[in-house]
C-alpha cells in the first residue's frame, strides 16, 4: 500500500517537472522548441519503458506508475536548467 502511495506522489512531482520543462521550453528555445520537446519525450518514453518493463519486476499499477515517474524524471534536469535561465533573465534564443 505505501509503495503505491509513494509511487503516486513521485508521479505527481515528476509530471509537474515535465509540464514545467515544456512550459519553459516555449519561453527559452523558440527556434529549437519542436526538436527539444521531441528529444525529451522520446528519451522519457525510452527511459520509462526500460525502468518499468525491463528493469523492475513489478506488475500492474506499480509498473505503470514506475513508467510515468521515470518519464517525468527525465524532464527534471531540463526543468531545473530552464528555471535557472529564467531567474537569470537569459533571453529567448
Amino acid at each position: 500500500m505505501w509503495n503505491i502511495i509513494s509511487l503516486v506522489l513521485l508521479c505527481v512531482l515528476a509530471l509537474a517537472a515535465a509540464g514545467w520543462a515544456h512550459y519553459r521550453i516555449s519561453q527559452h528555445a523558440a527556434s529549437t522548441r519542436l526538436l527539444t520537446r521531441s528529444v525529451l519525450i522520446v528519451m522519457g518514453l525510452a527511459f520509462g519503458w526500460v525502468m518499468a518493463f525491463v528493469y523492475t519486476e513489478s506488475q500492474g499499477l506499480a509498473q505503470w506508475l514506475t513508467f510515468i515517474s521515470a518519464f517525468g524524471l527525465v524532464h527534471l534536469p531540463a526543468a531545473c536548467v530552464l528555471q535557472l535561465k529564467h531567474w537569470r533573465g537569459i533571453p529567448r534564443q
